[in-house]
């Protein structure tokens, strides 16, 4: 069988004779016209005629048929998808209705007689499809009818639902997927996996309306001298010229904390608005923004976008500092004084008042072993007493009667416990190789901080540049001895140090030179050579007969902070300055705040709360043992307090290719913030509980914008080789489905010869050739 295009011959062995028959005519009808006297233009269009109805009875001895395809009834699928979020109860510019009224619209029949209430459309495409309803918010949902929609769901996962639609029809003839959506998406385009064309029908208008909206938010934490807390808002004010806006900063009680108000004279502006705030008490608690029209003179679109929960995380608890130094000094003096009121520094001292002595000692009793600094404190334990041949230590500050008992930290469950070591005034050798080990592990593993002070018997001066520690530190020691110089040194910062928020103590330039201009010369340097490439100078000391000596430098060593302070008589500072405002404190306290800021917990709680995802809140365990080591044996238990005070409690199980994590995951069902609790429980039955929350607010998703995206409507489209379809053509559109690409299709074989133009065009060239004739007189 042969095949030109959709034509086809049922009898290819009559094409020899139709060929015959066709030569044959064209030359007798060429033969019978040379007779006539007929112009020449009109004698060829009466061949014409005559030969090509000849042509059309000869062609029709071969049976030629008509083949062709058409849609078979109830063969293929077609789902039809309506966005059921909130974001289509967003007031509609144009029709001052909300759109959920317009999907309404297109799901009701315009005649109430016709079947079920059904729209035209929607007949006629299950006339031909076996049609499968659906609505879309989170998730992807089969529902019987379409005209029940609530059109409460929290956000929309249009890339999400679709998606799913695909997996569930792999192997199924889906036609495709018709989509009734504003395009408010929680969702990137890029992740749309879809193998039927998706026809998206726009809901809604792209016209400017009255709307103000909180866009982003952004929390702001500084470890430094009380400074508070700051809260940024990103707001936009569309077609709200000429009026104020108020926003609200409320706590959970409801209560108003701050109230900031603006003036919009713009049609489209955006504002930033500031909060600072102070919470009294520490851990998470929860903040809600409100923006409102103070004078509206007319209806926002909505208000579902004029609200912001935030959540506020103050800290748990007081960071321990360990302080060692190798005698009483002045400088500790004022650092304790400067920490004492910090209730973010738990500072701990380990101060020696004598060295190790010879133990055979004449200026003691006979018989008497112990060092005779002790001598009758403690007359029932004489034995316990520090000999000769140990160094004394005074303990300032510890937490129980064992701990620093036995000088400087031997173990990593005894040093660990500590979030930064202050080294001062001491010399190396004090140090144990272990312990010099311990130290580095303690900074590059823990992630501790370690600061050296300029002391007599500091940095070169003690030794130190014949250690391990010379790695840490952010120095390079000079190779030769220099003599000191009888000079004085002022103390000024580096552009580093200008771009670093520890180091300042003002909000603005000019007092900040005025502070550095009222600090006394100091007269005590540690000389170093110069920075290490990776190090961060941040002040220096000046004087008119030296080049400039590094003060102050800083480096990262593996997930710790290292400082070197080169000054050894900062107490100076302190003497020369105001009592009433200390600025000496305020440096001690900044120094040792961003040393411990970012230091590794042993037990750390993160929330991966996604509002944009459908795969719940991830929460995240990560355990490590008192020597910071990660374990996977210890049982974790999570607890969470809903929004409305509900308690829910959930079992984190370990990850089996990352040691020392733990997951779970959890399905918030409501907006609002949620409190979390960790209980960590040690083989040894030790338990251990940190605290944390999250704000769960996918509706900030939700009305992140309020006009159809048409962009995304459209690269959906174009992806899946579809179109977007606008509201009005639907039933339009729906009547040409048949002639676009269907799944399954039946072929249909007609004869030509039963067509009934094929003889009218035989009969209308036999015709029109013989009127020719006859207009012309001719037989």
């Amino acid at each position: 069988m042969n095949c030109l295009a959709q034509l086809q011959f049922a009898a290819p062995h009559w094409t020899t004779i139709a060929v015959v028959t066709i030569i044959a005519g064209l030359i007798l009808v060429i033969f019978a016209y040379r007779s006539l006297t007929l112009k020449r233009s009109l004698a060829s269009a009466a061949i014409c005629l005559k030969v090509f109805g000849i042509v059309i009875l000869s062609i029709a001895l071969t049976e030629p048929l008509w083949s062709g395809t058409h849609v078979q009834p109830g063969t293929n699928l077609f789902a039809v998808v309506v966005d059921n979020s909130q974001s289509l109860q967003i007031k509609d510019p144009k029709t001052k209705q909300p759109r959920l009224e317009q999907v309404k619209q297109l799901l009701t029949s315009s005649q109430p007689a016709e079947k079920n209430n059904l729209p035209e459309w929607l007949i006629n495409l299950e006339q031909n499809f076996s049609v499968r309803k659906y609505s879309v918010n989170a998730h992807t949902k089969a529902i019987p009818e379409l005209q029940h929609l609530q059109f409460d769901g929290s956000k929309t996962n249009l890339v999400s639902g679709l998606n799913e639609l695909n997996q569930r029809y792999t192997k199924l003839p889906l036609a495709g997927i018709l989509l009734m959506t504003d395009g408010i998406s929680a969702e990137e385009i890029s992740r749309l996996e879809t193998s039927a064309p998706i026809y998206p029908i726009v809901i809604g208008s792209t016209l400017p309306a009255i709307d103000l909206a909180i866009k982003n938010t952004a929390i702001s934490y500084s470890p430094f001298e009380d400074a508070p807390i700051r809260i940024l808002a990103d707001l936009s004010a569309s077609q709200c010229q000429n009026q104020q806006i108020k926003v609200e900063l409320q706590d959970e009680s409801g209560k108003t904390v701050e109230t900031v108000t603006r003036e919009v004279s713009q049609q489209e502006q955006q504002f930033q608005i500031r909060f600072q705030i102070r919470p009294e008490e520490t851990g998470i608690a929860f903040y809600q923004l409100k923006a409102t029209l103070i004078a509206p003179q007319s209806a926002e679109v909505t208000l579902a976008n004029n609200h912001r929960m935030l959540k506020i995380d103050r800290g748990r608890k007081a960071h321990r500092v360990l302080y060692v130094s190798g005698r009483p000094n002045w400088e500790f003096k004022f650092l304790r004084r400067a920490i004492e009121e910090d209730e973010f520094i738990n500072l701990v001292g380990l101060i020696r008042i004598a060295k190790k002595e010879t133990k055979f000692d004449f200026r003691s009793r006979d018989g008497e072993e112990g060092n005779a600094l002790f001598r009758g404190f403690d007359q029932d334990n004489d034995s316990d007493l520090e000999r000769y041949d140990q160094p004394v230590f005074m303990r300032i500050n510890t937490k129980s009667p064992h701990e620093l008992q036995d000088g400087f930290p031997k173990t990593e469950e005894e040093l660990f416990q500590y979030e930064s070591i202050i080294i001062d005034d001491l010399e190396a050798a004090f140090f144990s190789h272990d312990q010099i080990e311990l130290i580095t592990r303690f900074v590059s593993e823990r992630g501790g901080g370690l600061l050296m002070l300029g002391g007599q018997e500091s940095f070169q001066k003690g030794g130190y540049h014949k250690t391990d520690l010379a790695r840490l530190l952010p120095i390079y020691f000079p190779q030769r001895k220099t003599a000191a110089l009888e000079t004085e040194y002022q103390f000024s910062l580096t552009r580093d140090g200008w771009l670093q928020p520890w180091m300042r103590h003002h909000k603005n330039e000019q007092e900040e030179h005025k502070r550095l201009a009222e600090m006394p010369p100091f007269k005590t340097i540690n000389r170093v050579d110069t920075t290490k490439p990776a190090a961060t100078l941040v002040a220096e000391l000046k004087s008119s007969k030296t080049d400039a000596q590094p003060a102050i430098a800083t480096q990262r060593y593996g997930r710790g902070r290292v400082a070197a302070v080169m000054v050894g008589d900062l107490w100076r500072w302190r003497l020369k300055e105001d009592s009433q405002s200390p600025q000496l404190n305020k440096s001690w306290r900044q120094l040792l705040r961003w040393m411990t800021t970012d230091v590794l917990e042993p037990i750390d709680l993160r929330v991966e709360n996604n509002p944009s995802g459908n795969k719940g809140t991830k929460i995240r365990v990560f355990v490590r043992d008192p020597q910071f080591q990660k374990r996977s044996d210890y049982q974790v238990q999570l607890e969470i307090t809903t929004p409305q005070k509900e308690r829910i409690k959930l079992i984190a199980d370990p990850v089996n290719d990352k040691p020392g994590e733990y997951q779970s995951v959890f399905l918030p069902s409501q907006s609002g913030g949620y409190h979390i609790s960790a209980t960590v429980t040690a083989p040894d039955s030790k338990t251990k509980t940190i605290q944390g929350g999250w704000v769960h607010d996918p509706q900030s998703t939700e009305f992140r914008a309020i006009q159809p995206n048409l962009e995304l409507l459209q690269q959906i489209a174009t992806q899946s080789k579809g179109e977007v379809i606008p509201a009005d053509q639907l039933p339009q559109f729906v009547k040409t489905l048949d002639q676009r690409h269907i799944p399954v299709t039946a072929e249909v074989v007609t004869p030509l010869w039963h067509h009934p133009w094929v003889l009218l065009l035989v009969l209308g060239c036999l015709f029109g050739e013989w009127s020719l004739r006859r207009w012309k007189g001719l037989p």
